[in-house]
């Protein structure tokens, strides 16, 4: 996994261009699963408490919900409708 780094296209096409393609996918391959490994363990914690999610997901829809009530409001002064007393 060393030799994968940010780096330009050209550097990247020099060093393996020409080479053995599966070389070059194993060590793909790697960096893949290195990269995406911490967002395979969040998943899978998130997975075990559902509990969690809801609280996250509740919460969103509260901060939404006022929100969307000011512009709501700021909606319906603009437009002009009458409002219950």
């Amino acid at each position: 996994m060393q030799h994968f780094r940010a780096a330009p296209k050209p550097e990247v096409l020099g060093e393996f261009g020409g080479g053995a393609v599966f070389e070059f996918q194993e060590l793909l391959v790697e960096l893949c699963v290195a990269k995406l490994a911490p967002i395979a363990a969040e998943m899978k914690r998130l997975v075990a408490d559902p509990g969690h999610v809801d609280s996250i997901l509740i919460d969103g829809a509260g901060r939404a919900l006022a929100i969307a009530a000011e512009t709501m409001s700021a909606t319906k002064d603009i437009v002009g409708f009458v409002r219950k007393r």
